[in-house]
C-alpha cells in the first residue's frame, strides 16, 4: 500500500466526530448535567424568592405546597442530591478527558503512562488524577492539572451543598390556609350570669390582647377653652385564646368590643379641704376635698353649650367627697381619681348605659375628678386653718390649677367617660404575628415599666402607627348590636368592677399614682396604677389615661368570660405556623458559585479535549490498551503479566522518560512515544 494513501486514510480516521471522541454517554453527561444543574439552581432560586413580601400569603401554589408541609429541608436535600449526581458524573467524564489531553499534549512519565491511559476508559474520579500529577511538578502546573484540582474541590463541595443550603433556612411565621370552624361566640338563656363581687381594680389584668381599632379621628389635644375629647374609639376583641390571638392573620366572624369615649375639661368647683386626724398608723392626718361641681360654669368657661344633664330622672353627679393623697417622695405626685355621688345617675343594675358615639357627654356619663398635687404632709398642714377651695384657679389645658401654701401645685380635671359594649360581624387581619405585651415590675426598685402596654393602647406621646401597635386591621364591620344578654352582663360587670360593690359609696376614690400617700377607697393592682400614672406623665392627657385603663378592664372582663359562651357560629380563621423557610441568600449563593465554577471547569476541560486531542475516545478501553504497546513499553508489559503495579513501576522508572500518545511516523500506529524523540525529530 502506498504510503501516501495510508496517510490519507489515517488522517481521515483522525477526524473523529464529537460523538466518537466524547461519546454519546459523555456528551449526555456533560451537556445534560450542565442543563439539569442550571434548572435545579433556577428552581432553588424560585423557592428562595417565592415567599415574596409578607408571610407567604401571596406566594405561588408550589411554594405554599412545600411550605405548608414543611418540606423545604427535603426539597433542598433532593435538589442538592441531583446537583451532586450531575457533578460527580461530570467529574468522571472530565477525568477521562483531562487524562487524554495530558497524554496527547504535555505527556506523562513512563511509570504513569499505563494508569493515565486506562483513565480514558474508566476511572474513580479526579482525586487520583490530581494525586498523580501532584507527584510531578512539571505536570502539576499544567492547565489540565489545575482545572482538575478546581474540579475536585468543586465536586467535593457539592457533597456539602445540602448542609450549606440549610443554613439559609430559619423558622419563620408563615400564613396558613384559612380554616372554617365552629366557635362559641354568644350566650344561651340556659347560662346564669352573676356580677363581680370584687372590684376589678384589685385583680391583675388577665390579658393584654391584640384587638382591632377604629379610631375617632379627633385630636385629643385640648381646645383653647381646655376641652379635650378622645372621640368615640371602637375596639373589637376577637373571641380567641392567647395562642390563636398571637398567631392570627385573619379573622372573620362575630366579635365583642367597646365604644369608648372620654372628655375632660377644667372643673369649676366650690367647697373646702377637710383636715381630720387619722387613726391609721403612719398617716398623720386624713386630707379630703368636699364640695360641689358647677356644670354650667364649667361648660361656659370651656366654650361649650351646656349638654343635657338629666334623663329619665337620672342626672350627672354634682356632690363630691374625695380623699386627697400627698406626694410620698420628694419630687413625686399624689394622684387620685374620685367618683362623685352617683346615687342619682346609675340604675338599679348599677349600669351607666352610656353611649358616647354621637356626643361626648350624656346624663349617664361616668364622671371622674382627677386630682394631682406635689405637696407633702408637712406642706398640707396649712389646711388646718385655711380650708376653703380658692376661686378662679388658673387653667392649663384641661387642668384647673391652684397654688396652695408655699409650694403646693394642686390640679384637677373633670372627665366624662362613655363606654358601650357591642357585638359585630367583623373581618380583621394582620400581616405579622402579634406579641402581647406585659408590664415589668421590679418590687425592689418599686419601678413598673408600662411602655409596651401603653404602646398597644396608643397611649404614648406623639402619633402612633397601627402596625407599630400590633393592632388588627379592620377590613369590614357590620350587623352591630348593643342588645344581648352578654352585652348587658358585661356592661353591668364593668361598672360593678369600677366601684367594687353593688351599692356604690359616696366619694369613691381610686389611687392613681405609685408615689401617692394617703387613704383611698380602692388601691388598684399595680398594672392599672402604672399605666394611668405613666400616661399622665407621658401625655398630660387624663382622657387618654382613663380610656386606657377602662380598655384594660374591659379586655380582662371579655376574655375572663369567654368560657361562658356556649352558642357556636361558623367563623373563618387564618393563623400563622412556624415553618422552616429560606430567609437569606448566603448558602444558595455559595452553592450557585460552586456549581458555576464546576461547570466552567467542565466546559474548559471538554473544550481542550476536543481541540487538542486526536487519538483518544472517552470511555473506550481497547484503544487505550492498544496505544500502550510500543518499543518503549513492550519490555515492561512482557515482564508484568503477574507482577504487582509497584514492580512494573519500578521497572519503568529506570530512566522514566516522558511519554505522549502520537502517531508513529515509522509504523503509522498511534502509540505512546517518548516525547523527547518527537521534539528532537528522532522518531521515524
Amino acid at each position: 500500500m502506498p504510503t501516501s494513501e495510508a496517510n490519507k486514510r489515517g488522517l481521515k480516521r483522525e477526524k473523529w466526530r464529537l460523538r466518537e471522541s466524547l461519546g454519546r454517554y459523555g456528551t449526555l453527561v456533560i451537556t445534560g448535567g450542565a442543563i439539569v444543574s442550571a434548572l435545579v439552581l433556577g428552581f432553588l432560586s424560585l423557592l428562595w424568592v417565592g415567599q415574596g413580601p409578607g408571610s407567604g400569603e401571596n406566594a405561588s401554589a408550589v411554594w405554599r405546597f412545600i411550605a405548608m408541609r414543611g418540606w423545604f429541608v427535603e426539597a433542598a436535600t433532593l435538589c442538592t442530591m441531583v446537583i451532586q449526581v450531575c457533578a460527580s458524573a461530570q467529574a468522571l467524564i472530565c477525568t477521562s478527558l483531562a487524562a487524554a489531553t495530558l497524554l496527547e499534549t504535555t505527556g506523562v512519565p513512563l511509570s504513569q503512562v499505563a494508569e493515565f491511559s486506562t483513565m480514558r476508559g474508566a476511572n474513580d474520579g479526579p482525586w487520583r488524577f490530581v494525586y498523580l500529577t501532584f507527584r510531578s511538578i512539571r505536570n502539576f502546573f499544567s492547565v489540565q492539572s489545575l482545572l482538575m484540582l478546581v474540579l475536585l474541590l468543586g465536586t467535593t463541595a457539592t457533597h456539602f451543598s445540602s448542609t450549606i443550603l440549610v443554613t439559609d433556612l430559619e423558622v419563620s411565621s408563615i400564613t396558613t390556609d384559612p380554616t372554617q370552624m365552629l366557635l362559641n361566640v354568644s350566650l344561651s338563656d340556659d347560662i346564669e350570669t352573676g356580677r363581680p363581687s370584687r372590684s376589678q381594680w384589685l385583680l391583675k389584668p388577665t390579658d393584654y390582647a391584640v384587638f382591632g381599632e377604629i379610631p375617632s379621628g379627633i385630636n385629643v389635644e385640648p381646645t383653647t377653652g381646655g376641652f379635650s375629647d378622645t372621640g368615640n374609639v371602637r375596639r373589637l376583641f376577637p373571641p380567641l385564646g392567647h395562642e390563636n390571638r398571637t398567631k392570627i392573620r385573619h379573622y372573620s366572624g362575630s366579635a365583642y368590643g367597646i365604644n369608648s369615649r372620654v372628655a375632660c375639661t377644667p372643673p369649676v368647683i366650690g367647697g373646702r379641704f377637710h383636715y381630720t386626724r387619722s387613726n391609721v398608723r403612719g398617716l398623720p392626718f386624713l386630707l379630703s376635698m368636699v364640695g360641689q361641681i358647677s356644670y354650667k360654669a364649667t361648660f361656659e368657661r370651656a366654650g361649650l353649650a351646656e349638654p343635657l344633664l338629666c334623663s329619665d330622672g337620672k342626672c350627672l353627679p354634682t356632690q363630691f367627697n374625695c380623699t386627697l393623697p400627698t406626694a410620698g417622695i420628694p419630687g413625686g405626685q399624689g394622684i387620685y381619681m374620685c367618683l362623685p355621688d352617683i346615687s342619682n345617675v346609675i340604675d338599679e343594675n348599677v349600669a351607666f348605659l352610656s353611649d358616647g358615639r354621637d356626643r361626648p357627654i350624656t346624663p349617664h356619663s361616668m364622671v371622674f375628678l382627677v386630682t394631682r398635687n406635689n405637696g407633702s404632709f408637712d406642706e398640707w398642714s396649712f389646711a388646718k386653718n385655711t380650708s376653703r377651695i380658692p376661686d378662679n384657679p388658673s387653667r392649663v389645658g384641661e387642668w384647673a390649677r391652684w397654688r396652695l401654701g408655699n409650694k403646693i401645685v394642686f390640679e384637677a380635671s373633670i372627665c366624662f367617660s362613655e363606654l358601650l359594649w357591642e357585638m359585630s360581624q367583623v373581618d380583621m387581619s394582620t400581616s405579622h404575628d402579634a406579641v402581647e405585651p406585659t408590664i415589668y415590675y421590679d418590687p425592689k426598685a418599686q419601678f413598673a415599666d408600662s411602655s409596651a402596654v401603653r404602646a398597644l393602647l396608643g397611649a404614648n406621646a406623639g402619633p402612633t402607627d397601627a402596625a407599630d401597635r400590633s393592632l388588627l386591621r379592620i377590613n369590614a364591620v357590620g350587623n352591630t348590636t348593643t342588645d344581648s344578654r352578654l352585652l348587658h352582663y358585661l356592661d353591668g360587670a364593668i361598672n360593678s368592677g369600677v366601684f367594687g360593690s353593688q351599692e356604690p359609696r359616696l366619694g369613691t376614690t381610686i389611687n392613681g399614682g405609685g408615689t401617692s400617700f394617703g387613704l383611698s377607697t380602692i388601691n388598684p393592682f399595680v398594672d392599672y396604677v402604672a399605666v394611668f400614672e405613666d400616661v399622665l406623665v407621658e401625655t398630660n392627657r387624663p382622657a387618654v389615661a382613663i380610656q386606657s385603663i377602662m380598655t384594660m378592664m374591659a379586655m380582662s372582663l371579655h376574655y375572663a368570660n369567654l368560657a361562658l359562651l356556649d352558642v357556636a357560629e361558623e367563623v373563618s380563621i387564618t393563623t400563622s405556623a412556624p415553618i422552616n423557610v429560606p430567609v437569606r441568600w448566603t448558602g444558595l449563593a455559595v452553592v450557585a458559585g460552586v456549581v458555576t465554577v464546576d461547570t466552567l471547569c467542565v466546559v474548559a476541560i471538554t473544550t481542550m479535549f476536543l481541540l487538542r486531542t486526536r487519538y483518544s475516545k472517552q470511555g473506550h478501553f481497547w484503544h487505550a490498551v492498544s496505544q500502550l504497546i510500543s518499543e518503549r513499553t513492550i519490555g515492561v508489559l512482557q515482564a508484568s503479566p503477574e507482577a504487582r503495579d509497584e514492580h512494573a513501576v519500578e521497572r519503568a522508572q529506570v530512566g522514566d522518560p516522558v511519554m505522549v500518545v502520537a502517531r508513529c511516523k515509522r509504523t503509522g500506529r498511534v502509540q505512546v512515544i517518548r516525547k523527547d524523540d518527537i521534539e528532537d525529530g528522532n522518531e521515524t
